[in-house]
């Protein structure tokens, strides 16, 4: 057999007075609602992956390795490709004298089992010395670029469901009306503000938000080498699609995806932003923007990254600008990759001191998230006394807002209600006896979790 192969060509909620449906922007026409695309036709012959002989071959070698019962039907699974295909492939290997079949086959042809002969065992542990990689049949990256090149929708959150979600966040209306706005626009948008205001859980519902679906193959193969797209943390099945099996008359190297929500923190590395390869097993990993791709980006905390504000925008930004990004191989080789997906960052620090003005022009939308009012402060502990099962008056709540404006020194955020009354329920497990938000509980709350006495009002209830 030859030794290588071709190379190819925070939880907040809505204050009283928001709670009517805000005035909803006009869907941009590019994001209308599409038809759940069809997944590519089974392929009929070997030919028609679109592959290397030998890279099959070599392939269906390490699976027989692997597999514990390698019938014909384990090995279609296991590549994710028709059994006639597979039992072509078999044919072939058997014609090579590289496998054969045991004495525990059955009659019937998809109950033969095989077993790699000695010059097969010899062949198998040459192939995982060229790549290590079991598992589905990749895709040609050709076949993978024809199918993003004709998927023009962006991936935006529908605004209506967008508004709703938000509903559930303690914001003025103009500031919901702002956020529908850029996160549906499909153009680069950031939060910022304070900590502790809702940036992240605004992120967390706009993920809700995105609706319709692409297509994506598992692994895409391009000069010998196998880049895996597919990210089980990341993407979401159909439910339709997860159960098909070798009968089915579609090309199960393909799947059909909920549109992505990926989302990045202060843990992003400059060496996030390529394709990584894993010499243990065998492939590239995809960075998380191509796995992005027809969804959102969302990258949280932004400027705490190991890599530089600059150095991301300008490789994103740039990118989004182009319509493409390269990448590189293990070998050097560069990919040149389609990328449309919807940029979103949020940031605790303000966006003028930490870009420069060629930056700034690039995010059009730079929406900041403001600090609650008193009575938005109110609100937030009023429905997380309900929801946590914390007894709360109007009164007492009024108190425990007083006592925070005091400890924080007048720097309210929107996660002070849920934490404080998160330590008020603690002390309460921890004495066995009913949560109240009380005055003393409040305050005791307060001189944990700010490390100061907020003392108590004079009007308020002992």
């Amino acid at each position: 057999m030859e030794h290588g192969y071709p190379r190819t060509a925070g939880d907040l909620a809505v204050a009283q007075d928001f709670r009517e449906e805000p005035a909803q922007p006009a869907r941009p026409p590019h994001a209308a609602i599409r038809a759940i695309p069809s997944l590519p036709p089974a392929p009929e012959m070997v030919g028609d992956l679109g592959l290397p002989d030998r890279f099959i071959e070599d392939l269906a070698l390490k699976t027989l390795h692997r597999l514990p019962m390698p019938t014909p039907g384990g090995v279609a699974n296991a590549m994710r490709i028709p059994p006639s295909i597979a039992r072509d492939v078999l044919d072939e290997l058997k014609r090579q004298k590289l496998i054969e079949t045991t004495s525990a086959s059955g009659r019937l042809e998809q109950e033969w089992q095989y077993r790699l002969t000695d010059l097969g065992l010899q062949e198998s542990e040459k192939a995982l010395d060229r790549s290590r990689y079991v598992g589905p049949v990749p895709v040609p990256i050709q076949d993978y670029f024809r199918v993003l090149e004709a998927d023009n929708d962006i991936g935006a959150p529908d605004p209506v469901r967008l508004a709703r979600a938000l509903q559930q966040l303690v914001l003025a209306r103009e500031i919901v009306a702002k956020v529908c706005l850029a996160l549906t626009s499909g153009r680069p948008a950031m939060l910022h503000g304070a900590p502790g205001n809702g940036k992240t859980t605004i992120l967390e519902l706009t993920s809700e938000a995105i609706q319709g679906v692409t297509l994506l193959p598992i692994a895409v193969y391009v000069s010998g080498h196998i880049i895996r797209l597919y990210d089980d943390l990341v993407h979401v099945v159909l439910e339709s699609d997860s159960g098909l099996d070798a009968a089915t008359t579609v090309d199960r190297r393909w799947l059909r995806i909920r549109r992505p929500f990926v989302f990045v923190g202060g843990e992003l590395r400059h060496e996030d932003l390529d394709l990584a390869y894993d010499p243990a097993l065998g492939y590239h990993q995809a960075p998380a923007h191509v796995k992005a791709h027809g969804g959102l980006l969302a990258i949280d905390d932004f400027g705490r990254q190991q890599v530089s504000p600059h150095a991301l925008l300008n490789r994103w930004i740039a990118s989004l600008e182009r319509g493409d990004d390269t990448m590189a191989l293990v070998t050097g080789e560069r990919i040149t990759f389609p990328f449309r997906s919807t940029i979103v960052f949020s940031t605790n620090i303000e966006p003028r001191t930490m870009l420069e003005e060629a930056h700034l022009r690039r995010i059009p939308y730079k929406i900041r998230i403001p600090e609650p009012t008193p009575q938005q402060m109110a609100e937030i502990f009023r429905r997380f006394a309900d929801a946590m099962r914390v007894e709360a008056s109007p009164a007492q709540i009024e108190v425990a807002v007083e006592m925070v404006r005091q400890a924080s020194a007048n720097n309210f955020r929107s996660c002070h209600p849920r934490d404080i009354l998160q330590l008020v329920l603690e002390e309460a497990r921890f004495v066995k006896r009913p949560a109240v938000l009380d005055a003393g509980a409040a305050r005791r709350a307060c001189e944990v979790y700010f490390a100061v006495d907020p003392g108590i009002p004079a009007a308020g209830p002992s």
